[in-house]
């Protein structure tokens, strides 16, 4: 059953979000009316300790999310843990950042298990000897909520307030594996064009070799960085094709954080689309090149690329084509040689 946020109450009221911002000062948001003791920020453990109650103590409350705002430095990111009432400690994920790749300011959004958090206990959110990479943290409940689910490639969890949808594998808390290899499903196909975490530092081209007949295709990218003024813009064999486009995102959403001069920030990955025409691509390798055009006021922050895919649908290679002309011809309608009358002979006296 996927967990969707409930903002039905105003702010101050049950279902409030709880938000304890760590940089560049520690403040703590007023306790929710689900909250009933605050939050603990214990440096000398590298550790901020949020108590949650028991599942039914909170009103409509069936599930517990934390979003995680942090500079990401590719060791691997902050622990989440649950301690119970009874002091058993549970791991729910063992590092929600990158491996190998320091990306800078990162967030995870992780749907708490019910099956620990039932019964009320602890959140516990470490980063062991680099603490000062926290941001923020921020706790939110969530209902339950029936919902229909079309195919069975999407596993669905959760729905933000700015109809963001989360996969299991997106805020389960393991680290997200890379979509690599190609597949086909039907008459589209699903092509990697790169699944590894890059740079975009001005522009990255990929080649995406095409053989048959494409009636459109679907560049999807995930990118981390990006500055909400900022743009990518795509170039398919050297025409623009169009930017990329990105899901809308709500200003109270945890993961908007600001920089030092007061301007907001998305922090985390987020993705983007385009379609593209088939009138751009050829029979061959064609040339996908990605441009960042960086707004001129902006902090210049890197930018981050991973799971870069290309869905193409194609077609039938005589589609469009006009129908062959039928060459087999019916037999002419002979008659029945025993229907033709014979011809009348008449006879008399000259």
């Amino acid at each position: 059953m996927p967990a969707a946020e409930d903002s039905s109450l105003a702010t101050g009221r049950n279902f409030s979000p709880f938000l304890l911002q760590l940089k560049p000062s520690v403040q703590m948001s007023p306790l929710p009316g689900w909250m009933q003791l605050p939050a603990l920020v214990r440096e000398d453990l590298a550790t901020v300790e949020i108590p949650l109650p028991a599942l039914w103590q909170a009103p409509s409350a069936e599930y517990f999310a934390v979003t995680v705002v942090f500079r990401d430095e590719g060791d691997g990111g902050p622990a989440v843990e649950w301690r119970s009432a009874s002091g058993t400690v549970s791991s729910i994920s063992q590092g929600l950042g990158e491996s190998g790749t320091a990306v800078g300011l990162n967030a995870r959004t992780v749907l708490l298990p019910q099956s620990i958090t039932r019964e009320g206990g602890v959140l516990l959110v470490s980063y062991y000897a680099r603490f000062d990479a926290l941001v923020s943290v921020a706790a939110r409940p969530a209902r339950g909520n029936l919902l229909a689910i079309l195919g069975g490639d999407s596993d669905p969890v959760l729905v933000d307030e700015a109809f963001r949808i989360f996969e299991r594998r997106e805020v389960d808390g393991f680290r997200p594996q890379p979509l690599s290899g190609d597949l086909r499903r039907g008459a589209v196909v699903e092509a990697e064009l790169s699944a590894a975490v890059e740079p975009l530092e001005s522009e990255i081209e990929f080649i995406a070799p095409i053989d048959g007949v494409v009636e459109g295709t679907m560049v999807r990218i995930d990118v981390l960085g990006l500055d909400p003024e900022a743009r990518i813009e795509v170039r398919v064999n050297e025409l623009l094709a169009g930017t990329l486009n990105f899901p809308p995102f709500r200003l109270d959403d945890p993961a908007i954080v600001s920089d030092s001069l007061g301007r907001l920030i998305v922090a985390g990955w987020r993705t983007g689309t385009l379609f593209i025409p088939a009138r751009f691509l050829l029979g061959g390798e064609n040339a996908i090149v990605l441009s960042l055009q960086r707004s001129a006021v902006e902090t210049g922050r890197p930018v981050f690329l991973r799971n870069a895919v290309l869905h193409l649908r194609f077609g039938s290679e005589e589609a469009g084509a006009p129908p062959e002309p039928d060459l087999m011809l019916p037999d002419p309608l002979l008659p029945d040689p025993d229907e033709i009358p014979l011809p009348e002979i008449i006879t008399g006296v000259r």
